[in-house]
Formats: structure tokens, sequence, C-alpha cells
């Protein structure tokens, strides 16, 4: 995406909150649109701190357990944008915020993203090792490293769908 479509983009964005402010002030008032507007934001940074806790005690517990905590990596992703937007002033970055920060459209948009392989996951393998296993990429290529077709240069040697490991620690 080129900078002229990000800029367009932004500028669009904050002009169509900008006209939702203007109505729902015109409808309500000046006053009291304010006043939700600071509302919204301190309830935002509420939310924020609490989700954020318990994402972080969660993302804990499974690699004490010794599992990669993808779930919660995509949602601590998403508690940080939804705490961005919800101090951004709007009631459409407030809109968006909060199902970004409230627990089962987080979840829920959290599946979904590492359903569709943005996310590559890793699986418990006989104690301390790892298995790296990939997702499917658009366009069905199952292998990050690969080339465009009809390029020869394969750098990797990687030619398995999974790479196995140990791991040991040394300072014990």
């Amino acid at each position: 995406m080129g900078f002229g479509r990000v800029f367009f983009f932004i500028f669009g964005f904050a002009l169509l909150e900008v006209l939702v402010l203007a109505q729902v002030a015109g409808a309500i008032g000046w006053p009291i649109t304010i006043v939700a507007t600071v509302v919204t934001a301190l309830l935002g940074s509420y939310l924020f701190r609490r989700q954020g806790l318990d994402t972080w005690v969660r993302l804990n517990q499974r690699m004490q357990q010794g599992e990669m905590p993808g779930q919660e990596m995509v949602e601590g992703m998403m508690l940080l944008l939804g705490g961005a937007l919800l101090i951004t002033p709007g009631f459409i970055t407030d809109a968006v915020g909060f199902a970004l920060l409230l627990p089962g459209s987080r979840r829920w948009m959290a599946n979904k993203v590492i359903q569709k392989g943005s996310l590559q996951s890793f699986t418990t393998v006989q104690g301390a090792g790892f298995a790296y296993t990939r997702s499917s990429y658009p366009g069905g290529n199952t292998n990050p490293f690969q080339q465009r077709p009809g390029s020869n240069d394969d750098r990797t040697g990687l030619g398995g769908d999974t790479i196995e490991g140990e791991s040991h620690r040394t300072d014990q």
C-alpha cells in the first residue's frame, strides 16, 4: 500500500469520525457528546488493564506448561489496538475498540486470524522440544520461504513441513 493510499485512508477515516461526532452532538448536544467521549476513553482504559492482565496470566500459564501461547499473543496485539482505538476520540473507533477489548468478540476474531493461517503454530513434542508446523499460506503455498513460481533461488533447503528439535537449559 503506497503512502498516498494510506494518507487518503487516514484522512477519509478522520473526516468520517468528525461527521459522526457532529451528527451525535447535533442530536444530544456537545457537552453530553464530550462527556460520552471521555467516559468511553476511561472505560476503555479500565477494560484494557483488566483484560490485559488476564491475557498476560494465561500467556504465562501456557508457557510454564511448555506450550506456545499463540492465541494469547494474538489477543495481546488485539488488546493493544483496541486500547489505542478507545483513547482516540470518536464513536467509530470506540465501537471497534470495544469489540477488540471484550473477551468474547476478541477470542472469536483471534481464532479467525489463527484459522486463516496468518499465525504459524507450535506444538509440544516429547517434553522440552517443539515442532514447528507451517500453516498453509495464500495461493496454496505451504512453505513461507519458497520463492515465487519460476524462481530457482531456494536458499533455505527446507523440503518438509515440520522441523523438530529439542531444547536444553544450560544455566542449571
